[in-house]
């Protein structure tokens, strides 16, 4: 009877080894189906760089500095011109008529 235990525990193990390793397969297949998705996505995307987004932050910093210096230059010069910057004159209200 011992045989018959061992041969039936033996068939459970193999089987158990083969569900365990069909297991494993399919989460292989289903995290490389995924990175492909998730890949395909950022493609779609469009995204850039961290390197390209270094390179426009960089010129923006650089462009704001610059518009900075001409403000302060354009302020001096009205200062010596003794001229203001035109203001908006405040918008009209319209009267509404009652039909």
């Amino acid at each position: 009877m011992k045989k018959a235990q061992s041969g039936t525990l033996g068939d459970f193990l193999s089987l158990a080894e083969t569900a365990l390793s069909a297991l494993l397969g399919a989460q292989k297949e289903v995290g490389s189906a995924l990175s492909g998705k998730r890949e395909a996505i950022v493609r779609k995307l469009d995204l850039v760089t961290r390197e390209e987004f270094d390179v426009a932050f960089a010129m923006i910093k650089k462009i704001r500095a610059a518009q900075g210096d001409l403000d302060s230059r354009l302020e001096r010069i009205e200062k010596k011109l003794n001229l203001s910057r035109p203001q908006k004159a405040p918008a009209k209200k319209q009267k509404r008529t009652k039909s």
